[in-house]
């Protein structure tokens, strides 16, 4: 019966843990590096020079579109995909994500509205002796 009383005990230790690191506020701090766009036939590659942890990505822009899906770049160079949006979006639009890559791909399906994206900015979380 010890023993399961303990057991108990670690477990509402561990839930208290991992609430606390749940509901600490995240800093996020711009990758300073140039994006470079590239077109392709099945969408836009936004990418950095270097592999990063991104923590968010934030699309800006003007105008309105809409069914469009988020892809990220594996350690493989295979894309993974993060996000579908498929109702309409305003600009800023942000993309909380966990995530190592160098690049993300927008992949634009018809009727993509009558907006614009000009620029993809990623973030990373601060480290905490900031």
């Amino acid at each position: 019966m010890n023993r399961w009383k303990c057991l108990l005990f670690i477990l509402a230790c561990l839930s208290q843990i991992g609430c606390a690191a749940l509901l600490t506020e995240q800093v996020y701090v711009l990758i300073d590096r140039p994006v470079s766009e590239k077109m392709t036939f099945n969408g836009e590659i936004y990418s950095l020079p270097e592999r990063a942890k991104g923590r968010k990505v934030v699309l800006l822009g003007s105008g309105k579109i809409r069914n469009i899906e988020i892809h990220a770049r594996d350690k493989r160079n295979r894309w993974e995909p993060v996000k579908k949006v498929p109702g309409g979006i305003e600009f800023p639009f942000e993309i909380l994500l966990i995530v190592e890559t160098d690049a993300i791909k927008i992949i634009k399906h018809a009727m993509t509205g009558a907006g614009n994206i000009e620029k993809v900015q990623f973030y990373t979380v601060a480290d905490k002796g900031n």
